[in-house]
């Protein structure tokens, strides 16, 4: 099933977007947020089971076939990326549908700038200031859920070695050991998405938003700006749509996420399945989002 798309390269925040882009031109607009180690593929599944929809997937900065300039990976740039990508595609209040790292940008978004999006929905990522006081505090072991956090810490070496031959493996089984039901995973789809990082400065960029959120976390002055954004409850729809099956972002810890982002969230719980529910569960997925449309 392989959707009509268009590739696009737009302006925004000082940069060039590679976007995706499918669905009929009068169809009500949809942008999507891939996470890591992701890409605008991952919304391919979604692409070509939603025509009734016009979909915009972006290669996020320092992703693919986006630039990838030497700064910018702070919270504050990528989602400012966000608000120059609705305005330089020209979207009217858009669907904004985000996944793991896309997601904790979707709520730091929603935090920001509520009025520029129709409604949120969050796919397997927690509002990060819940995540992040979970880690601190060790709520449901999530600080031994995300190994790779710390050792994307160590400067230019996780990098190198992932992006040999023995790192994409591992990418690669990042990705399949993560599902909820063995080999419901589109496999292709993760190859194409591994192969994309065929040297260290591929990942660099990816790598490096892990980087800048725990400087955030660590320079008081970065910390208070971002406390700050989170003091603006967010002021439109919110549905999480969570595979309960993520072993690294239990469901325990994610459910407090209403707290912190000062809403009501709608909870669409998807059962069986793992984290990368585009790549797993496409079907049950688009499900959710036409629902979403519908109301």
């Amino acid at each position: 099933m392989r959707p009509n798309i268009e590739h696009v390269r737009v302006q925004a925040n000082g940069i060039t977007f590679h976007v995706a882009v499918a669905g009929g031109k009068d169809a009500p607009p949809i942008l999507c947020l891939h996470g890591f180690p992701e890409g605008w593929m991952s919304w391919r599944p979604v692409m070509a089971r939603l025509p009734e929809a016009r979909i915009y997937a972006p290669d996020l900065r320092g992703y693919g076939e986006t630039d990838h300039p030497r700064d910018g990976y702070d919270v504050f740039t990528l989602t400012d990326d966000i608000r120059a990508l609705i305005e330089a595609l020209g979207l009217e209040q858009p669907l904004l549908i985000c996944h793991d790292w896309g997601g904790e940008l979707g709520w730091i978004f929603a935090h920001r700038y509520s009025h520029l999006i129709r409604r949120l929905v969050a796919i397997n990522g927690p509002h990060p200031k819940t995540l992040v006081r979970a880690v601190l505090r060790c709520e449901d072991l999530q600080t031994i859920r995300i190994p790779w956090v710390p050792f994307f810490e160590i400067p230019w070496f996780p990098e190198r070695l992932l992006t040999t031959p023995l790192g994409r493996l591992a990418l690669k089984l990042a990705f399949v050991l993560r599902e909820g039901h063995k080999g419901a995973m589109d496999r292709t789809l993760v190859d194409e998405l591994v192969s994309r990082f065929q040297k260290p400065e591929d990942l660099h960029w990816p790598i490096a938003y892990y980087r800048e959120m725990v400087k955030t976390q660590l320079v008081p002055s970065k910390r208070a700006r971002l406390d700050a954004v989170y003091r603006t409850p967010i002021s439109i729809p919110v549905t999480v749509v969570w595979g309960p099956k993520d072993g690294a972002l239990p469901v325990r810890v994610a459910m407090n996420s209403a707290l912190d982002a000062g809403c009501e969230v709608e909870w669409r719980p998807l059962p069986g399945v793992g984290h990368f529910v585009s790549l797993e569960a496409a079907d049950k997925l688009t499900v959710e989002i036409r629902r979403v449309l519908g109301s």
